[in-house]
């Protein structure tokens, strides 16, 4: 009897606390592209890991474009060239709010657990468009940064 009443509550403390499914989303890096996975996501609280598939270490930042939980119209066709080219070169956009800044990415030769791997990110964003840019590219175009959106504050709530 007294096991059973050890067992119970390891049970339910286990399948309380891995109750929520948590889908890890993966990013390719590479010297002068990006591959994000999804353009919009409902919720903000994701897991993000980003496998740098060069030779040497790639740094990118992650930016929110927008404030005031606005989401931009039709992002995916906005040119935020302008934008990634002043963080570049070391100036800020007033309305733009930096998240992670040249974050450096070590390659994946180097990684040396995959189950500690250094490119997991876990994000709680709030709604806003976003975008997700190299660091170091000497040139701007969309394939050098990702532009994805968040379309509720779900990610912020407990």
């Amino acid at each position: 009897m007294k096991k059973i009443l050890i067992l119970l509550p390891m049970i339910f403390l286990i399948l309380i606390g891995c109750g929520e499914e948590n889908k890890i989303y993966e990013t390719k890096l590479y010297e002068d592209k990006i591959e994000f996975p999804f353009t919009e996501i409902n919720n903000g609280r994701f897991i993000n890991i980003f496998r740098n598939s060069s030779s040497e270490s790639v740094s990118a930042s992650v930016v929110m474009v927008t404030n005031n939980n606005n989401v931009i119209p039709d992002s995916q066709n906005q040119d935020f060239c302008e934008g990634i080219d002043a963080l570049r070169n070391g100036k800020s956009v007033l309305e733009w709010t930096v998240i992670n800044h040249n974050y450096s990415f070590i390659p994946e030769s180097k990684v040396e657990n995959q189950n500690d791997h250094p490119g997991i990110i876990s994000y709680s964003l709030p709604k806003g468009t976003y975008i997700i840019m190299l660091t170091d590219s000497s040139q701007c175009n969309t394939d050098n940064y990702a532009v994805f959106d968040v379309k509720t504050n779900d990610g912020l709530q407990q």
